[in-house]
């Protein structure tokens, strides 16, 4: 299961996310590439992000969640996670 912290504080965000979905194989595997897809989109498109990825955890830190661009994208990735969790909640949840 993938697992997903979303902390929200005055001036950054912070989203956390371990696991595997297996939904499917390893290549076919839907949730993972939806997941994916959509926390890298939002990591390449947001401003001043510091990334660690260690233990099977990747930790983002957004510094300038407040500006309006981040802030756009950290709601519609938090939007989008809510729909995956609703279509694929045997696979993906939110802590």
């Amino acid at each position: 299961m993938i697992r997903v912290k979303i902390q929200k504080e005055p001036t950054k965000t912070i989203i956390k996310a371990s696991g595997h979905a297996e939904y499917s194989v390893k290549g076919s595997d839907i949730v993972c590439a939806s997941f994916s897809t959509l926390l890298t989109h939002t990591v390449n498109n947001c401003t001043n992000v510091a990334v660690n990825d260690e233990n099977g955890t990747l930790t983002a830190v957004f510094a300038n969640s407040e500006r309006i661009e981040n802030k756009t994208l950290l709601n519609a990735f938090e939007s989008t996670v809510n729909q995956l969790v609703e279509q694929y909640g045997q696979y993906i949840t939110v802590l």
